[in-house]
Order: structure tokens, then sequence, then C-alpha cells
């Protein structure tokens, strides 16, 4: 028989006296194994009926672009207390019942998909659950009585096999019920790794080309300078990595998606430091922006996204110089990957109720919000800095105010908070946000650090259809015959084996692609470049940066100490 151990989640401290001080919700996790391989995780749920007699349970809906999420819950079943029929829609149910009676259902969260998180599926925010782990995002995962107010206490406990690791977010004290969709819970085959003095955690599976030490130290460093710019204190934090398998050679694939106050991380194990630095950056940033700066009003969340994103991918890269993590070419970099990105894109003058139609289903709409959020900063922080004040003054207002206890949404604090300092925002929300116009930096943006370039240059193409090849197993197809992928030799039919040259955006750049042709290996190597032009921004940086203007261009890239 397998033993196992309890592993507490959460313990709230309640009196123990009186049945009325105890949690209102109870969420116990119990893996289910078969000859040793776990299969399920069942939960038990215990919760106090609604007052009517009637309760709506919701299973887990839609997240993260996933639909239909409530087919990981199957054999929902009544222990005691109510009795069950099906509700109105397939993720609901509901429960008839004594006036505010006690009541336990029990249900098990399965792997709807076969095989191990593939990183051709991208993150794996459905539940997963595989032989000797699960990792479970709370939207995927945790049915909720839907009567039940975000403010009611929960509890959350797991009973492990003995040797598992446990981790989750929801192990603090004074949890309550808006915390446990966002949120994060693994147990299994992680490693547990502790990363500074300041409450952060890491859960690790897999082998990367980095060590856990030195993960552990770039998380705590990163999160510690967060923590340093707002003025906010040590507090738990847990980051999560699984590794996605890779669908064939070479492929990279490195994503995530912040918690509040954790990060679930999910990659191939060729990502590497950079990269990951530079996510881990974002997600954490996420427990600031926007939910403690106000976050979102009740529309839908992606109309805001130019603020939530865009300003995380902005001041991203701002604390990362900031902390001494980049330097300044690191920055420029990285943003002329993405002004490359934005002036090639077929979304880029899409107007904001195409990004909320269209988010979840176009890439390039997705990744729109990103990009002009970004470049808005950027705009706004120039124009604050030539009246001698900063993007950051506006930032920290918006932190102070909800401290404060404003309860007004991040949009409506922004644009508040930023007149106050002499800064008009209406004007370009309408222009650049709403409907669509492109939005092109000031040569100046950056100085002294350096100019903003704009040239007229070929878009980057790759010569062939990469979508229609990686569905096709790698298999070549859509070879344009007038461009140079086929002038260089590329046909369809034969199999793409690795880039070995090139950069992915950059038409400037000669990429060279590995091909397999029947049993022969050829290198082919071209421009990458499609018909017509595109206007392009790029930072150049100046070449003498150093001691006082390396300093001062610091100050512009980072902001300025307080």
């Amino acid at each position: 028989m397998r033993q196992f151990a309890l592993a507490t989640a959460v313990i709230a401290a309640f009196a123990l006296s009186g049945f009325a001080s105890a949690p209102r919700i109870d969420y116990r996790l119990t893996p289910i194994l078969e000859a040793g391989a776990l299969t399920a995780v069942q939960i038990d749920l215990r919760f106090r009926g609604e007052a009517d007699g009637e309760t709506q349970l919701r299973l887990p809906q839609s997240w993260g672009g996933q639909e239909e999420l409530w087919r990981s819950v199957e054999a929902l079943t009544v222990v005691s207390g109510a009795e069950l029929r099906d509700g109105d829609e397939p993720g609901e149910r509901t429960l008839s019942h004594r006036p505010n009676a006690r009541i336990h259902v029990r249900y098990r969260v399965i792997q709807d998909f076969e095989g191990a998180p593939n990183a051709r599926e991208g993150n794996a925010y459905r539940a997963v659950v595989q032989p000797s782990y699960f990792h479970l995002i709370g939207n995927a995962a945790l049915v909720t009585p839907m009567g039940a107010d975000n403010t009611t206490r929960v509890r959350v406990t797991a009973r492990l096999p003995r040797g598992w690791a446990f981790a989750s977010d929801l192990e603090h004290p004074d949890l309550v019920l808006g915390d446990v969709s966002s949120s994060v819970i693994v147990g299994g085959d992680f490693r547990l790794v502790r990363a500074g003095d300041g409450g952060i955690r890491l859960a690790i599976r897999g082998h990367w080309s980095f060590n856990d030490e030195d993960l552990a130290h770039r998380v705590a460093g990163i999160v510690a300078g967060h923590r340093r710019f707002w003025d906010d204190p040590d507090e738990p934090y847990l980051v999560t990595l699984l590794p996605l398998e890779s669908p064939a050679e070479g492929w990279l694939s490195i994503g995530g998606t912040g918690l509040g106050d954790a990060f679930a991380f999910f990659a191939t194990a060729n990502a590497e430091s950079p990269a990951v630095t530079r996510l881990l950056a974002h997600e954490a940033l996420h427990t600031w922006i926007p939910g403690r700066i106000g976050g979102f009003s009740q529309q839908s969340e992606a109309a805001e996204y130019w603020l939530s994103e865009g300003f995380t991918d902005y001041y991203t890269s701002r604390l990362l110089v900031r902390d001494g993590l980049w330097a300044p070419s690191d920055f420029a970099a990285d943003l002329n990957t993405m002004l490359s990105a934005y002036a090639q894109s077929p979304a880029r003058t899409a107007t904001n109720a195409r990004i909320v139609a269209d988010f979840w289903r176009d890439r390039d709409v997705q990744q729109l919000p990103y990009q002009r959020g970004r470049l808005l900063a950027i705009l706004w922080d120039a124009r604050l800095r030539a009246a001698g004040r900063s993007l950051d003054e506006v930032m920290l207002g918006m932190r102070q105010r909800v401290r404060d206890g404003d309860e007004r949404v991040a949009v409506a604090l922004f644009a508040e908070v930023a007149s106050s300092l002499g800064l008009s925002v209406a004007a370009d929300l309408a222009a650049h946000v709403e409907q669509g116009a492109a939005i092109m930096l000031p040569a100046d943006a950056f100085a002294p650090c350096g100019v903003l370039e704009t040239q007229s240059l070929a878009p980057f193409h790759r010569g062939f259809d990469i979508e229609a090849t990686t569905a096709n197993n790698n298999v070549i197809a859509g070879v344009i015959r007038a461009g140079p992928a086929y002038a260089a030799g590329m046909r369809d039919g034969m199999t793409l084996v690795r880039r070995d040259a090139g950069e992915i955006g950059n038409s400037e750049l000669q990429i060279a692609y590995v091909v397999r042709d029947g049993d022969v290996e050829r290198t082919l190597r071209y421009m990458p470049r499609g018909p017509g032009s595109y206007v392009h921004q790029r930072l150049v940086l100046d070449g003498g940066l150093s001691g006082e203007s390396l300093a001062a261009c610091l100050r512009v890239l980072g902001g300025p100490s307080r």
C-alpha cells in the first residue's frame, strides 16, 4: 500500500472553537496512483451552500486562449449535503440542498490531451497530469461555488505520496477565493529551490542549459530590484519551471504566465539564459502591473493590454538596466527586435476593437498591444523627461494612490496622474490605441544614448510557408518560385532540419537553412527578402559611451535614481 504524508498547503489562523470560525471553502488534493504512476488528482471541495437551497458550481471554462477547460474535470459527485444535477452550460453544475448546508463535493482532475506537454501546442495552461508529477493552474483545475464572494476565506491542503515535492502560491494565510483562480499548484518530481532571503521559491523539472542555482540567483535579483522600485516589502513568490517536449530538432519555445504572486514558466530545454531572464523579468512585473496600480476594468481585458502588457514590457527593459542586469547594448538589441517586428506587422494599424476581437486568434494582433504600449511609454517618458519629470513618477503615483485606497482602474488612474504632471495622453490614446494610427518615435527619444534612425527596408520573408511547413512535420511547403529561397535551391518536399544563420525578422542578414533533400543534407544561404518595402526605426547607440556620457545614458534607459 502506498504511504502518504500530509503536506499542508495553507493553514490560516482561524480560531479553534465554533463552526462559524472554520474556513468557508476547503480544497484537499490527493494524487491517484495506479501501479505507482499518477493518473489523476482527486480534489475534495467542502463549503457552505446558499441560503435559498440551491448553489451553482462553476467548472473551469476558458482562459489564456484555451477553451472547454471543464473537460479536465471528471467524476464530479456529491459526497454529502446535496443532490447534483447538470447546469444550463457544459461547465456548470447545480446543487440542491437544505439552506446553508455544509456540502462535500469530490471530483478528479485529469489531463485531457495525449502525451507530455509539447511546444507545438504552446504553454501548458491546461491541467497537466503525468505519471510522476502534476501541474495545475487554478483557472484550469479548480471548481468554485458561483455564489461565493471573492473575499470568502479558503484553505487548500494536499495529501501526497512520501518523497513527492509540493509547491503552490496558495501556501499562505489569509487566502481568499479571489486568489484561487490565479494560482499554480505543482507536485511530484520537482526540485524545490529557495532564491535568496526574500521569500522566493522555485519548483523546477527537467534539465536546462543553466543550473538551478544560477536561475535562483537571477530570479532573486530581478524580484528584489522590482520590490526596490515599487518600495514594496518581501513576500512569498513562486516560480514553476516546466519543460516542453520539442516536436523537432532545433525547435525553441519559451513562454509563461504571471499569476500575481507566482509565475508559471514553460520552455523547451534549449531555452537560453538571456531569453529566460527577460521573460522572468516581464512576468514578475505583473505582480504590480496592472493589479497593484489599479487593475483592469469590467470590460474586456484585451482592451487595456496596451497598458498591462505594453507598460510591463517597457519596465522590463528599464528595470533590467536599472539593476545592472542589462547593458545599453542589451537594451538596444531588445528594443530593435521589437521595432522590427512592429514595423513589419500586418496588424500594425489594427484598432483596439480588433485587438479585443482577435487577440487569441491572430498572433500579429496578439503582439500589437505589447508593442503599442511600449512605444507609447517611450514617447511619454521622453516628453516628461524634457520637462524634468519621468514616467516613473506616474507609475509610483498610481501605486501610492492604490495604497491609499483609490479604487479606480489602472487606465483611469494613469490618465489622471499623468495629467497632474503635465502630460496629456487623451489624444495619443484616441489616435494610436483606439484608431490604430502607427507610432513613430522622435529621433532623440533616447538622447544622449544614441539616435533612432529611420530607414526603408525590404520586408523579411523566409521564402516559404513556415506555418504550413511546421504543421507538415517540417516538410517544406509553400516555396515562392519568384523568391530568393527558390533561387538558392529550396523546393517543396525537402525536409527542414535547422537554421544555422540569420535572424528571424531581419531581412538585412543572410539566412542559412540546413535541409534534407532525399538522403543528402544541404545548406541553403540567401537574403530573406520579400517584395515591397516598409519604414523601420532602429536605435543606434553612440560608440563612445563611457564615464559621464554612459552614466547619463543609463539614467535615460533605466530611469532616474530616487
